[in-house]
């Protein structure tokens, strides 16, 4: 038989063998998250709030900042109050922000671990994420519980019931939103081990990210633009899973097919480039811790 035909049987056989592994390893990758938590959070009184109050504390100062002294219309922001539209994607964001940080520092923060243990890597992105998610759902809700009794903020949007059914599609937006984070972690996590410095540039990256996401302005913002400036905005591969995040959390209408595709596209496309260059890597890793 051909070399050629031989290779894909090969690189199928070595990521099915890869994936087994990790599926083997799950619990090691739970208790591996679970204990970065409780070790993150055991000198603190509040705990896990932190992660609810960091995005909570900010938002207040972008409310009072753009809300409050802009006095934004509702209109701006398809109906919702300014509060409520930034609470909806400030969470998600952050949920982000904090996958990007724990794979930049999930491989470098654990060079003990990787000398005396054998196991796929990929386990430290993962646990990474793990961790973060059970902070996201946390805030998830924190949001319920902030706007909930305050349904009468949400103007124009819902009927007279809130949360509608439309919550339920949380369910395959956060599926979408894990392998988009899964894929960014890993990426980082790759770049990190050669490149020190990208744990002191990713704030200011995660910042930027954040001043260009649709969370501190709206689609009619977004439309008076100059057409340079929506063109990059478009580009952004966070904007159609904070589009849906909004439609599940408050009922914002949007266009959801092609919202769905457009972030099931990032996403995938992000969980591949990610995991191969993260895996590819692997055995590299050592040289440099």
């Amino acid at each position: 038989m051909p070399a050629t035909s031989l290779a894909p049987k090969r690189v199928t056989r070595a990521a099915r063998n890869y994936l087994s592994d990790l599926w083997s390893r799950r619990e090691f990758a739970w208790y591996l998250a679970m204990g970065n938590l409780k070790a993150r959070n055991a000198s603190t009184t509040l705990g896990l709030l932190w992660w609810v109050l960091n995005p909570v504390l900010l938002g207040a100062v972008y409310w009072f900042v753009f809300g409050l002294l802009f006095d934004r219309d509702v209109s701006e922001f398809g109906g919702l109050l300014f509060v409520v539209y930034l609470l909806s994607g400030m969470f998600p964001f952050y949920f982000t922000q904090t996958a990007m940080t724990g794979g930049v520092n999930s491989i470098v923060s654990n060079t003990q671990l990787l000398a005396n243990l054998h196991f796929p890597r990929a386990i430290l992105p993962i646990a990474a994420l793990v961790e973060g998610f059970v902070g996201f759902l946390t805030s998830l809700i924190a949001f319920f519980l902030i706007v909930g009794p305050f349904n009468a903020l949400i103007v124009g949007v819902t009927e007279a019931t809130w949360p509608s059914f439309d919550v339920l599609w949380l369910i395959p937006v956060m599926a979408i939103h894990l392998m988009f984070n899964l894929g960014l972690s890993m990426l980082v996590a790759r770049l990190a081990v050669p490149f020190r410095d990208l744990n002191n540039l990713v704030p200011y990256l995660t910042r930027m990210w954040l001043y260009l996401s649709p969370i501190l302005y709206g689609p009619v913002t977004l439309e008076r633009a100059p057409d340079w400036a929506r063109a990059i905005a478009e580009l952004n591969p966070l904007a159609p899973v904070l589009e849906l995040y909004r439609h599940a959390l408050t009922g914002l209408k949007t266009d959801l097919p092609s919202t769905f595709a457009a972030a099931g596209l990032w996403a995938l496309a992000l969980l591949v480039i990610g995991a191969v260059s993260f895996i590819r890597y692997e055995g590299k890793m050592a040289r440099y811790l």
